[in-house]
Parts: structure tokens; sequence; C-alpha cells
């Protein structure tokens, strides 16, 4: 009775940290299909809506109360900026991520009780699984947000290049900046969909009446690479002294490239520092023990028996 209890706690746990991951990513629907409607492409990420405003609201509740008077207005525009580099746009963002940050500290809270209940433990030890459980819960989504942050800066770094690639063909044979840019978010929809997201975006600043220097200015805060930022400061400083486009995009190019090239041979050199642990430790006792242990047991053999 105590295993199955256990069980159901720890699925029940498991199922709303991964519902309440699921539906911070689906509160930004909308914004995907303004974008693809706005880009001429349809998207497809078909998303299942049936439960998403009940759960969603709910979860903006439990976060509003968790959040509230607990987080520093600076500490909370900072979070906010976290969660828009991880690609959450929804003004909720910030409530439902606390919500799912209580979602999940109360079901692996719940989850070590009934661990506690199948291992026997009572007493300080039973307080400590769960408090241990609810501390996973409370800090598991920080993690995974900074895990997406940091996949989202490597995929905007293996495609820079080729994005500015094309920019550069764009701009020497004619076409604005918007273009150009608009043919880099609809050739990128499917190869690089994080680059035509942003892109995509920045368009419809612009077509919303900002000016070019305020929408890179906001895809620089909004993106979390530092490639994009030194880029979209290279294009207004252009535009600013009225040098070529074509001629800085192919020198910022050249210059990320040779960036890209030194840092790989940096860890080509940082290589043999970090394989002499499991070297030494793991391969070489290894290798050892498979190359010497006949030739130990062939002495020992002529020992006993010479």
């Amino acid at each position: 009775m105590l295993s199955w209890f256990a069980f159901i706690a720890g699925f029940l746990a498991l199922a709303s940290l991964a519902a309440g991951l699921g539906l911070i990513a689906l509160v930004d629907n909308r914004f995907d299909t303004r974008l693809g409607a706005r880009l001429q492409a349809p998207t497809e990420r078909a998303r299942p809506r049936d439960l998403q405003p009940a759960v969603t609201q709910l979860l903006s509740r439990w976060g509003a109360r968790a959040g509230r008077g607990a987080v520093e207005q600076d500490k909370r525009t900072a979070l906010r900026t976290r969660l828009v580099r991880a690609g959450f746009y929804s003004d909720r963002a910030v409530e439902i991520f606390f919500g799912l940050r209580v979602a999940a500290a109360a079901g692996l809270a719940a989850a070590g009780f009934g661990l506690a209940l199948v291992t026997h433990q009572t007493g300080l030890m039973a307080i400590v699984i769960v408090v241990t459980g609810a501390n996973l819960g409370l800090f598991l989504p920080n993690l995974l947000l900074e895990r997406r942050i940091a996949e989202r800066r490597r995929a905007m770094r293996v495609a820079l290049p080729d994005a500015i690639d094309l920019m550069i063909v764009s701009v020497e044979a004619g076409a604005a900046l918007s273009a150009a840019l608009q043919r880099v978010a609809r050739e990128f929809d499917d190869l690089h969909p994080i680059v035509s997201e942003q892109f995509g975006l920045m368009l419809m600043e612009m077509q919303a009446g900002a000016s070019r220097a305020e929408a890179l200015a906001r895809l620089a805060a909004r993106t979390p690479s530092d490639e994009v930022g030194a880029l979209t400061s290279m294009i207004i400083q252009s535009e600013a002294v009225g040098a070529s486009l074509g001629g800085a995009l192919r020198a910022f190019s050249e210059e990320l490239r040779k960036t890209r090239h030194l840092d790989a041979e940096r860890r080509a050199a940082e290589l043999p520092v970090k394989i002499a642990f499991p070297l030494v430790f793991c391969i070489f006792p290894a290798m050892s023990g498979v190359l010497f242990t006949p030739v130990v047991i062939r002495i020992f053999r002529t020992l006993l028996h010479g």
C-alpha cells in the first residue's frame, strides 16, 4: 500500500513539473501565430490548447501569491529578462514561473513524503527528505531555465555566421536592411528557428513603428548572445556614420570566424589537461589490468608449479 502511494505521489510530482514546463512554453502561442502570419510562413508547431487557459491561470494565480513581496522589483526585472532570453514572451511569464516553482515544490515534497513512508523513516530524517524534495522543486525550474538560455545562446552562435552571409548577399544585391532581415527570417525558419524568430520579432517591431536603432537595441537585450549584441552595435554605428553596411557586415563576419577559430584552438589546447584525469584514473588502470593480468597469472603459475 505504501509503495503504491509513493509511486502515485512521485508520478503526480513529475507530471506537475512536466505540465508546468510545457505550459510556460505554450503561453506564447499567440506570439508564434502572429509572427508566422507576419512573415508569411505558417507555423508548423501545432500545440494543444485544451487545458492551457485554465492551468495557465491557475499557475499564474499561484505565482502572483507566492511572489508578492518576496522578490524586489530589480530582481523581478532580471527574472523577466531571463525569461525573455529563454524565449518566453508572455506578460504572465513571471507569475507562471513562480507558480511552476510552487507546484514543483509541492509535488516533490509529496514524493519525498511518500519515499519516507516507504523506507519507514520517521522523525528528523523524514523531515529532511520532505524539505529536500521541496528545495529541489524550488531550484529545478531555475536550472532548467538556465539550460534553455544556454541552448539558445549556443544555437544563436552557430547560426549567426550563416545569417550574416545571407545578409551580405542581400545587401550587396541592393536590398535594404529590412528586406535582408526578412529574407534571413524566411530562409532560416526550418534550419535555425531561433534566429528566424528573433529577426522576425525585430521586423514586427519596426513595422509597428519602432525605429531601426530601437529594434536593434531590443534584439540585443532579449538575445543571450554577445555576438548578436556586437552585430547590432556595429549596424547602428555604421548607419550613424554613413558607412557601407555590406562592407561592415563582411568585416564583422570575418572577425566572427576568426574568433570562432581562436576559440576552437583554445578548446583544443585545453583538451590534454581535461583528458588527463580520466586517462590516469579510468583508462590507464583498465588497460593495465587487461595487459598485465595474464602476465601476473603466468608468473604465479610458474612460481607455484616451479
